[in-house]
């Protein structure tokens, strides 16, 4: 009888936390990327069992087909901060991309199931395409490619071969300027013995001829190429692998890559042939390798580069910003905490506020610049203010505009990309603050992340 008692307790499942459970019903009414989001940071709490878990982020991943970006766009050049192109780039930083959200699920699946999250990977595709010189932004899928060698080490954790065949496998997806440094990176991190890595250099070799000319990518990751491809051959070479094959291939890449049209903006293109000298001699290649001279390296045409919109160019957006930096003080610093607490510095701060609050944006050129600017001057204020009453308005006032302006989906993933900076605040001394306020602001993103930050560990700023 006690043994049967016993059994039957086992196979009895086990009792869920039902806050938890509560977010995860929530997290079924907002968007899908949201969704997917809050199901894999639920997945995380201590009080997740394994099976759990799985449920969820099995769920996770495939709400994530739904989301509206289909992978994250950065860039390595420079660009404003206070431009349109700056603001995608702010708003790629949420990662809530289809690929991305997938990835992160695969990863903590692989942790509770490792074939199943074998299984999944295989289900990601990227369909990356080419970028353009009119835009500076371009795939960014390093997570995949490191995603993919973590997969290979522990779904096949007791059979190498076969472990091999698939990292090689999904490999054969790179063709683009923006995935080989992840290609090189991952490759590096996989290899084990000589034979794997001088294996792997020629597999390099043929990616690298396989790979596409786009001129964007290159302009954006061509430093990076280098720096990566010259680490993995200086890591082979430790390891004890003859001959230079990962620098020759990157040679012949390089000259198709800077022989083929170029954007005219493209700043880095100039320094490669002595990048690529400088990565050969810390390679210790330089006698097998052939540097790269001046004609090898001009292009057959150009493109015209990006053009980058400014913000803050109309009267109303130009004098708040001008008052915002008043407030802020001379220096790229805001001033000193006992400045803020005088009652000059809380006069001014409470002017800008209702300024602020004020705005309508009907100057703007369109709504989601306005969005953008009044949201950079709102986390100026809530950043800027010291504790005290109008500080809270100024938490208030920013969630209830948030809480108005959610409303199109073109424009949700810098939406989200402000919530996340609102939460930020919710890590240190105005965290009940901030959490009260998207609490009780009723819309459902906010409420929701607002409560499962109330769930996490409570991390320090």
């Amino acid at each position: 009888m006690v043994f049967a008692a016993a059994l039957h307790s086992q196979e009895r499942p086990a009792r869920r936390d039902q806050a938890i459970e509560w977010l995860q019903s929530d997290a079924g009414s907002v968007p899908p990327e949201f969704e997917a989001d809050v199901l894999i940071r639920l997945s995380q709490l201590p009080k997740v069992d394994k099976v759990w878990r799985t449920e969820l982020l099995d769920t996770a991943y495939l709400r994530a087909y739904s989301a509206p970006e289909q992978y994250r766009r950065t860039t390595n050049q420079q660009i404003p901060a206070d431009s349109r192109q700056g603001a995608q780039l702010f708003a790629n930083v949420t990662a809530l991309s289809r690929v991305t959200l997938q990835v992160r699920a695969v990863n903590l699946m692989a942790l509770v199931d490792p074939q199943h999250a074998r299984d999944l990977f295989e289900w990601i595709d990227l369909n990356l395409a080419p970028g353009a010189c009119a835009d500076p932004l371009v795939p960014a899928v390093d997570d995949y490619y490191g995603t993919l060698g973590f997969i290979a080490r522990t779904a096949y954790a007791r059979n190498r071969a076969d472990s091999l065949n698939f990292f090689e496998l999904y490999l054969w997806r790179a063709h683009l300027p923006s995935e080989m440094p992840a290609v090189a990176r991952a490759i590096q991190r996989f290899r084990k013995n000589p034979i794997e890595a001088a294996y792997f250099e020629g597999l390099l070799r043929l990616i690298l001829q396989g790979g596409s000319i786009d001129a964007s990518g290159f302009s954006s990751s061509a430093l990076d190429i280098v720096s990566r491809t010259a680490d993995l051959q200086l890591a082979d070479a430790t390891m004890g692998v003859l001959g230079s094959t990962a620098m020759e291939a990157l040679r012949g890449y390089l000259i198709a890559q800077l022989r083929a049209p170029r954007c005219t903006d493209n700043i880095t293109a100039t320094i490669i042939p002595s990048t690529f000298s400088a990565a050969l001699r810390r390679a210790r290649a330089e006698a097998d390798v052939k540097p790269i001279d001046a004609v090898a390296a001009r292009p057959l045409s150009t493109v015209t580069g990006a053009r980058f919109d400014m913000l803050w160019g109309s009267p109303d957006a130009a004098r708040l910003h001008d008052a915002a930096a008043a407030l802020r003080g001379p220096g790229t610093s805001v001033v000193p905490l006992r400045t803020r607490q005088t009652a000059e510095w809380r006069a001014q701060a409470d002017r800008l506020l209702t300024d602020v609050e004020q705005w309508s944006g009907t100057s703007e050129a369109t709504e989601r610049d306005y969005f953008y600017e009044k949201s950079v001057l709102f986390t100026w204020l809530v950043e800027w203010i010291p504790p005290g009453a109008l500080h809270t308005r100024a938490v208030r006032s920013f969630v209830e505009f948030l809480r108005r302006m959610e409303t199109d989906v073109s424009r949700r993933a810098l939406w989200f990309a402000f919530v996340n900076r609102l939460l930020e605040f919710a890590h240190g001394p105005f965290r009940a603050e901030v959490l009260s306020a998207m609490e009780e602001s009723h819309q459902p993103v906010l409420s929701l992340y607002a409560r499962l930050e109330r769930l996490a560990p409570e991390r320090k700023p």
